[in-house]
């Protein structure tokens, strides 16, 4: 193990090029450019907060942010999921000339989706420093240390999403169902109110790892509080979970991901 996180490092300007050629690449002929990924969850945030405010009787004011967050939050988990999926076949002309450890290239996918999140918490930010000024100090000290968990997250679910890609070409297809699903019994745009009707419809809300994710940029942002204990402990065993999957896999087909390709 150690010596593959060595060869990693070693390659770092390879794949640090690779990340910012897609960047350039994803931005490309794009009038707005980077500010699209900033203005992107600010006009779908106005459009679902207006529809769902009306259906469930909440103020704009009050309901917009939250709706922002998770909308930030699952973008980069949902895009992990299904983009990563072509993290190692996109990186195939590489791997058929070189020697590199795959890892390198959903590494390169996961920071591209990290920093991407990062651009789009500007929007976020920006609410707060308006609405919530006296959030904006909290929310920054820990988006840190939030920001590293998240990229952890993106890193082990892009592995795990590019072998299986790799090998299986209808994952994504598969994978958008699932993601869909998981969308609609996570609290993204559904607040927690909306969950205690029931004991089991609250015990399934706690024990859901999507609400302590979200809850990380939440509690600091919105409502100016540190992430709790809980939060932490059920993001670091997703983490945990998802990259014991991932290392299993990739020492199960790093040597024989160049025949699925």
């Amino acid at each position: 193990m150690s010596e593959y996180i060595k060869k990693i490092y070693q390659t770092r300007y390879f794949w640090s090029y690779l990340v910012r050629a897609e960047l350039k690449n994803k931005f490309r002929r794009s009038k707005l450019g980077i500010f699209w990924t900033f203005l992107n969850p600010l006009l779908l945030t106005a459009l679902m907060s207006t529809v769902f405010g009306v259906v469930f009787k909440m103020s704009f004011s009050d309901y917009a942010p939250y709706v922002l967050s998770g909308l930030i939050v699952w973008e980069l988990i949902s895009s992990s999921f299904i983009g990563g999926g072509h993290s190692i076949m996109s990186g195939e002309q590489y791997i058929r000339q070189f020697n590199h450890p795959v890892l390198i290239y959903t590494l390169k996918t996961a920071l591209v989706f990290t920093i991407t999140f990062i651009i789009a918490m500007a929007s976020l930010a920006l609410w707060v420093v308006f609405i919530e000024p006296q959030n904006i100090i909290l929310g920054i000290v820990t988006l840190p240390l939030t920001t590293l968990l998240y990229f952890l997250l993106s890193w082990a679910i892009t592995t795990i999403a590019g072998f299986v890609n790799a090998k299986y070409r209808d994952y994504p297809q598969v994978m958008a169902l699932v993601i869909q699903a998981v969308w609609y019994v996570s609290p993204v745009f559904f607040k927690r109110e909306m969950f205690i009707s029931s004991p089991t419809l609250a015990t399934a809300f706690y024990l859901n790892p999507i609400t302590h994710i979200l809850n990380l940029v939440r509690n600091p942002f919105l409502n100016g509080i540190m992430p709790s204990f809980s939060d932490y402990f059920f993001t670091i065993i997703t983490i945990v979970i998802f990259a014991f999957i991932a290392g299993v896999l990739n020492k199960r087909n790093q040597h024989k991901v160049i025949f699925y390709l």
